[in-house]
């Protein structure tokens, strides 16, 4: 059963009648991306006006929407949406200490969102790509100091000895300290990373920390991906790009997120 949290509710008189939304996720982990984006959907949906509960069902006809990793539908929802966050069946779904394998199927009513076209084996549509960018902006800025350092990321990856010997090891910890975070990204050069995807790598470029990619995606994969190749240098040495227009593009990505959200709502009521 889904875990029942504080109700937050905010109705707009022209979104008043439409059905509650339940967003279902584990608990709150700043340092999971995907989590992240669960919750912030959550408030994308106050923001836009709508009544939605986090973890917790209210009476009557609900719309519910899941991350890939959630099996059924434990909210008893008439609508339901799977949120693609991953290609379903690579992250599991881990409570209480048990991990439990995602599904790699689902209900042909259920309806279909995926975070990133790099995520995307269903073949939907624009409309039904729903990239939700999270990173706090105030927080992650170039901050125009003297870069003197360099770092990278494990992660999920492979440790490919890329790096320099004194480079910075970014672990999970660091996330937990976002102005720590951002301020030692500041003093980097660049991170190389061997994570397959991050958003360690959008935090870095809107730090205007150039990205070394090591993670083992193509030019052609990671160019779906809805960040996109600004700011990454790649194996080949003919291939270096900049940061410097990645903040407009991440702006851009967030107002395409918001048309978008309007379309989900529009689709999810029906």
């Amino acid at each position: 059963m889904v875990k029942k949290y504080k109700l937050l509710r905010s109705i707009h008189k022209d979104r008043s009648n439409l059905k509650p939304y339940v967003i279902v996720s584990p608990e709150y982990d700043i340092t999971s991306g995907g989590i992240k984006v669960m919750w912030g959907l959550y408030g994308a949906l106050l923001a836009k006006g709508v009544e939605v509960y986090m973890n917790c069902k209210p009476s009557g006809d609900v719309v519910a929407v899941y991350p890939e990793i959630w099996q059924g539908n434990p909210v008893g929802a008439t609508t339901v949406v799977r949120y693609i966050l991953n290609k379903p069946g690579v992250m599991a779904l881990t409570r209480n200490g048990q991990s439990t394998p995602g599904p790699t199927t689902f209900d042909p009513s259920d309806k279909i969102y995926v975070f990133s076209r790099i995520y995307d084996t269903f073949k939907v549509d624009f409309q039904h790509i729903l990239f939700l960018p999270v990173i706090n902006l105030h927080i992650f800025k170039d901050q125009k100091k003297k870069r003197t350092k360099t770092c990278y990321l494990i992660g999920k990856g492979e440790n490919k000895m890329h790096h320099p010997k004194d480079s910075i090891e970014l672990t999970r910890q660091f996330a937990h300290d976002q102005q720590a975070l951002a301020d030692l990204l500041n003093e980097c050069e660049c991170i190389y990373g061997y994570d397959k995807m991050s958003a360690m790598y959008e935090v870095a470029r809107l730090c205007g920390c150039r990205v070394k990619y090591y993670g083992g995606y193509d030019d052609d994969e990671l160019a779906l991906y809805e960040p996109g190749m600004n700011g990454f240098g790649t194996m080949r040495e003919d291939k270096v790009l900049y940061t410097d227009k990645f903040r407009k593009h991440y702006e851009d990505m967030i107002r395409t997120f918001n048309n978008h959200l309007d379309s989900f709502i529009d689709d999810t009521q029906v």
